[in-house]
């Protein structure tokens, strides 16, 4: 009598299909890289997922990648930044994916910083891959040398738009927080304060949520100073967090997603704030960074301004960067963060924004 064959040879042979990870295709990442390299023959074999040293938050989800892949010269290797941008930095606003993409395809060439090179990404950024840059240092170990250089950075940067406004509005895709885009931040920071009240954070503050009520009640005047002044091209996020230092002391600029057109005070105050709320007292202090930042810009463009009115400019543009992003963070944060850090907040934002109020808008 016959045996009956086993479960293993009644089973059809089924082939293990790898699951693809990934929000690109292996033929998107296989174009990319063959621009990227300069050689058509480039064939992608594996992608594997890597982790990130040096992360800071950022808008959305962004992982390592390391790509085997072949070609006719034999087989390499490389590592790649994958940017998966969540949303919009604002309802109404462009894809911060798609205004990154935007700059890495359309501006690179004219920005006098250096950045990472763009090896693929979607036409709307909802996926970006970029090179990898492994920072010879963290960021809070920056040296004062390295703030200097940073500053001169973005004094370049603003010389080589500056007064270009007109130019720029060929990338409607840009932010523009003071003009085109105005209402819709007042909004989103109206919005905010409600959250705030509504889940009583900042309670022990009654003060504060007043100082921000009136801001937004006054945002046109806070504002209008700066409307004043020339417009350039923003980095919208520039501090250390977003700057990669080599080993050979070069810097690299990255996460463009709040590119924009308006004045440069917005990107100066940016970057001396964010970067003293996550390092505290800095290897250059602020008063340094603005005074190397005036004399630069002086040089490079003789744009100068009175010390009285860079005072002006500074209160307002404090004013508006709060409304602009810190409102939203504050209705976003548990209160127990906030609790922990209150004595910071104080320090860096509460006071020094009810003095700027009380100056400039009452």
């Amino acid at each position: 009598m016959p045996q009956p064959e086993s479960s293993s040879e009644l089973r059809p042979e089924v082939e293990t299909i790898e699951q693809w990870p990934w929000p690109f295709s292996r033929a998107d990442l296989a174009a990319g890289l063959r621009r990227y390299l300069d050689d058509p023959t480039v064939w992608v074999q594996q992608v594997k997922p890597i982790t990130l040293a040096h992360m800071r938050p950022s808008i959305g989800r962004v992982r390592g990648a390391f790509v085997n892949y072949t070609r006719a010269a034999g087989e390499g290797t490389c590592r790649l930044v994958v940017k998966e941008p969540r949303g919009t930095t604002r309802t109404g606003l462009a894809g911060a994916g798609r205004r990154e993409v935007g700059v890495y395809r359309y501006l690179a060439s004219e920005i006098p910083v250096r950045s990472p090179k763009l090896v693929a990404a979607s036409a709307a950024g909802d996926w970006i891959v970029l090179e990898e840059l492994r920072p010879e240092r963290g960021a809070s170990k920056w040296t004062r040398a390295d703030y200097r250089r940073a500053v001169r950075s973005l004094t370049e940067l603003h010389d080589r738009f500056w007064g270009l406004s007109e130019d720029l509005a060929n990338f409607p895709w840009l932010s523009r927080p003071l003009d085109a885009d105005f209402e819709i931040h007042v909004a989103a920071a109206a919005t905010a304060l409600e959250r705030i009240a509504d889940h009583g954070r900042l309670a022990s503050w009654p003060e504060r949520v007043h100082t921000m009520a009136h801001l937004i009640l006054h945002a046109e005047q806070v504002v209008a100073p700066l409307r004043q002044e020339p417009a350039t091209l923003l980095h919208g996020d520039y501090w250390p967090g977003n700057i990669a230092v080599l080993d050979d002391s070069t810097q690299v600029v990255y996460d463009w997603q709040l590119a924009g057109v308006g004045p440069p005070m917005l990107d100066v105050v940016a970057f001396v704030l964010k970067s003293e709320w996550w390092f505290g007292s800095l290897p250059l202090g602020r008063g340094l960074i603005a005074q190397e930042y005036r004399q630069l810009l002086a040089k490079s463009s003789g744009q100068r301004w009175a010390d009285e009115r860079w005072d002006e400019l500074w209160d307002h543009a404090l004013m508006w960067r709060f409304l602009q992003e810190w409102l939203d963070l504050l209705a976003i944060s548990p209160s127990t963060l906030l609790e922990a850090r209150s004595e910071q907040l104080e320090q860096l934002w509460f006071e020094p924004l009810a003095k700027a109020v009380a100056r400039r808008l009452l």
